[in-house]
């Protein structure tokens, strides 16, 4: 009975190791090598930081530039729901957004679902945000609070509060009827779906973005 519990040991023994032996060669010389391989690293990379860096790379050495030469600004065209990526007259990349729900016309309140249009810059960047990565721009502006001051959306006092960010490169305050925080951040850009008309896109867009473009960056908005 002994010898008999020996042997069937030894063969469940065998067989896993033979197993073992398949499966590692099966991943080492077919097509799902790539898939394991990618996996992987993916799950070691959950923010997409190192892809996003080596594709951005690919990116501006196509149109022969530099990370030292590479000149960041953001161009959003509402109408056409489309990014563009420039380093001064040079296309480097361009992204399909999504946009408020109430995507024409400017933004005048928190509430209104419409996107901002006009000249901001990316004040701070956010990982672990709820839509996966966030770069805040300095909505609402000075241009934005003197508009809201003017319709009396908002007290002179506000105004000011959000000039003074203005001036000192800080966020802006997002406590006053203009709303706020608005930025650019994750989770699709299939439609027109964002409640306080941040601008959003695919995952693996904003890494690209997030992982390649400094706070301080100009980001137009233009209808």
């Amino acid at each position: 009975m002994r010898q008999t519990v020996t042997l069937l040991g030894d063969y469940f023994y065998y067989s896993f190791v033979l197993i073992s032996l398949v499966t590692v060669l099966a991943v080492l010389f077919t097509p799902a090598r790539d898939f394991v391989i990618a996996d992987f690293y993916r799950q070691l990379d959950t923010n997409g930081q190192k892809r996003a860096l080596a594709a951005f790379d690919e990116k501006l050495d196509n149109i022969g530039l530099t990370r030292a030469e590479f000149s960041p600004q953001i161009l959003i065209r509402k109408r056409n729901r489309e990014m563009l990526v420039l380093s001064d007259d040079l296309i480097v990349a361009s992204y399909p957004v999504s946009l408020g729900r109430a995507p024409l016309g400017i933004k005048l309140r928190g509430n209104d679902m419409k996107t901002p249009e006009g000249q901001y810059y990316i004040c701070t960047k956010i990982e672990g945000h709820r839509y996966h990565l966030f770069l805040q721009i300095n909505y609402p502006s000075p241009d934005d609070a003197k508009r809201g001051a003017v319709q009396q959306i908002i007290r002179p006092g506000e105004e000011a509060r959000i000039e003074a960010a203005w001036q000192q490169t800080q966020p802006p305050p997002t406590d006053t009827a203009l709303g706020g925080p608005v930025g650019i951040h994750g989770f699709g850009a299939e439609t027109n779906w964002t409640t306080d008309g941040s601008i959003g896109l695919h995952n693996i867009h904003i890494e690209e973005l997030f992982w390649n473009i400094a706070t301080g960056t100009s980001v137009a908005i233009i209808p």
